[in-house]
């Protein structure tokens, strides 16, 4: 069981933990290839997308998320036989605002806030995609720190030491937070590797493959299937 008593703040990853980036990005791909949808072999293609994001991520200098997309989105027309062009690489760098949260995140925040959590989120994403998003989660989220703020990409640990930064002008401390993400490789490795405690939302429970994320092995403190389940057992500790 998670004591609740001893965070003040939770932070989540955004995308594949609130987001449903899945489906967002495989919408996308799928009416591009002219399919009606994105399943079974083809969820390769969200794989392949994956990696070669983390290519572009990995780059030096820093390279802004929309070109991280548009660059992986060219990376994958040309790895998979698809002609593409520069105006659909654009389209989809430009539609992570029009992706949809999980049917249980909005929800699961107020009743986080109604705990009196502090809410953050620590994102792979730059600030005016979130700026879209965080009206999707109903303006909920009380601190965001992007990759545009740090420039650099999780799972940089700087990343996380910009989130304890942000915290801090707050008088949150480090030992107050507890990290809630889906991405083992991107978040629940690197908090692992720095004691912060983590829990992994298993978004993908059930299905095969990693979609656009990573594979890994790092284990978390808890797992649930859905945020839901998490927030319940914050309740039941709450009690």
């Amino acid at each position: 069981m998670i004591d609740a008593s001893r965070y003040t703040a939770i932070s989540f990853d955004c995308y594949g933990t609130l987001i449903d980036w899945d489906s967002g990005a495989g919408a996308f791909f799928a009416e591009w290839m002219g399919q009606a949808r994105l399943g079974g072999a083809d969820v390769d293609v969200l794989e392949i997308f994956a990696q070669a994001q983390y290519a572009h991520q990995s780059t030096r200098p820093f390279k802004p998320y929309p070109d991280v997309l548009a660059d992986a989105f060219g990376d994958v027309a040309q790895l998979i036989g698809k002609r593409s062009d520069k105006s659909e690489a654009f389209a989809f760098a430009q539609s992570v605002g029009t992706w949809a949260p999980f049917a249980d995140t909005v929800d699961s925040l107020r009743r986080l806030k109604e705990l009196g959590f502090h809410l953050a989120v620590l994102s792979n994403v730059d600030d005016i995609s979130f700026t879209t998003t965080h009206a999707r989660l109903g303006n909920l989220i009380d601190t965001a720190v992007t990759t545009e703020m740090v420039g650099t990409y999780k799972p940089d640990p700087a990343m996380f030491d910009a989130l304890f930064a942000a915290l801090g002008t707050k008088g949150i401390g480090r030992g107050q937070l507890l990290h809630v993400a889906q991405s083992r490789f991107h978040d629940v490795a690197p908090a692992n590797a720095i004691g912060l405690d983590v829990v992994w939302i298993d978004r993908r429970h059930g299905r095969s493959g990693t979609g656009i994320s990573m594979a890994s092995d790092a284990e978390p403190m808890g797992r649930f299937e859905s945020l839901a389940a998490f927030v319940v057992e914050l309740e039941r500790s709450a009690r």
